[in-house]
């Protein structure tokens, strides 16, 4: 099996559409993502490596890619674990109340916690829809370490873990059977940094970071903070939601992902191979605008930069997957987009559904299929058909997918 892809299922996930955003990109030295989520499109790139910044709003899965990228052992060895209902719901628990965890996250960009990364990506796995590591609206005693209560109804237990599939992300048949890719790995380092700022990401890293440096073989023998940039999501939810781990299968397995039926071992290799491709990655946690300034972009180089926010309730996703700020979110990015589309130095790609943005007859709109996701799981699968990706002039415009060999559609401009 292929592990150089997400040990998890992600809503919205671009797998499908990676190869149309790299034909568009082509081979950028410089490639900025500041919503991250599942990493599908960076994790799909055809060519080497450059420059790569990636950012997201949730600390969780911030936090995981962090603590890939330099313990990927002890992120296994947590993650390792069987389908437990009880321990479903008391790691969602304590999860979610980790307030200083949530903090350090935003203020310290080496900071990582393993244990957590690991429980976090063994929960998602089996949990379904949406709803796991949301925050619930703490009721705040005062402060003399008063105990932190939330509304948790006494149902809570009614709902399951996901139990009908054969196994999600790193709970899959295969990975358990202890699989390895073929992948060589890498040795690279590491970038971290101080409060409520980004590490350092201009001209494509400095001293051991830079990619003269990098380049010269062998791997860095010391650590160093590098210089920060400027700026500084949380989880948002309304309580722990009631649900049972999801138990249905098929083709003998036990669950989704990490927690299919197999042999043991498997998760440590993927995991292994996810930290040498992410080595050199840059993983920041925060507002999306923090990394799309020139100092990260163009500055670097020609770069690609993949746009995939929340999609806007007007556009149809199920809004119980996002808080509701989160909705609006697109409606922003778009503006960004709108206002650097011109620039030579970058290649943008702007995802959402039919209709959800109004772009120039300049930019290129490519339809694709994605399989579904929690609206269909739901009884919604026209939205797999709305899927398209506003390419910015400067782009490169391929008249053929040589991936797969087939033609798609593809419209220019307007609201399509």
């Amino acid at each position: 099996m292929n592990l150089l892809r997400a040990p998890f299922p992600w809503f919205g996930g671009k797998s499908r559409a990676s190869h149309l955003v790299w034909q568009a990109f082509g081979d950028c030295p410089n490639y900025v993502e500041p919503f991250a989520g599942s990493l599908a499109v960076l994790l799909g790139r055809p060519t080497p490596a450059g420059v790569e910044t990636v950012n997201d709003l949730d600390c969780y899965l911030a936090n995981f890619w962090r603590a890939v990228q330099l313990a990927p052992d002890q992120v296994a060895q947590h993650a390792d674990w069987p389908v437990n209902e009880a321990d479903l719901h008391a790691r969602h628990r304590w999860l979610v109340g980790q307030v200083e965890f949530r903090a350090r996250m935003r203020q310290d960009p080496e900071y990582f916690d393993a244990r957590i990364a690991g429980w976090w990506v063994w929960g998602l796995c089996q949990w379904i829809g949406s709803g796991w590591c949301a925050q619930p609206a703490w009721e705040e005693q005062d402060a003399a370490g008063a105990e932190k209560t939330c509304g948790i109804e006494t149902s809570e237990y009614a709902k399951r873990p996901m139990l009908d599939k054969p196994g999600r992300g790193i709970h899959q048949l295969a990975v358990r059977e202890g699989l390895r890719a073929a992948h060589a790995p890498r040795v690279r380092g590491a970038a971290t940094s101080e409060h409520e700022q980004r590490p350092h990401l201009t001209d494509g890293g400095k001293g051991v970071h830079a990619l003269r440096a990098r380049d010269l073989g062998g791997a860095v023998a010391w650590q160093k903070r590098p210089s920060l940039g400027r700026g500084g999501r949380g989880v948002h939810g309304r309580g722990l939601p009631e649900q049972m781990p999801m138990l249905s299968g098929l083709r003998s397995a036990t669950g989704m992902g990490i927690h299919a039926s197999g042999k043991q071992g498997g998760i440590g290799d993927w995991m292994q191979v996810l930290a040498d491709r992410l080595r050199y990655v840059r993983v920041c946690c925060g507002d999306w605008s923090r990394i799309l300034s020139p100092n990260v972009t163009e500055r670097i180089g020609v770069t690609g930069v993949l746009l995939d926010p929340p999609y806007s309730d007007a556009a149809g996703r199920d809004p119980s997957i996002y808080a509701e700020e989160d909705l609006q979110v697109a409606h922003r990015v778009r503006e960004w987009a709108l206002a650097n589309g011109g620039n030579p130095r970058l290649r943008i790609a702007l995802c959402g559904y039919e209709g959800e943005h109004e772009m120039p007859a300049s930019w290129r709109c490519v339809a694709w299929k994605a399989p579904g996701g929690y609206a269909a799981a739901r009884g919604n699968t026209e939205n797999a058909l709305r899927e398209r990706i506003w390419f910015s002039p400067h782009c490169l415009a391929p008249a053929e997918d040589p991936m797969h060999g087939l033609p798609f559609a593809v419209f220019t401009g307007g609201v399509r």
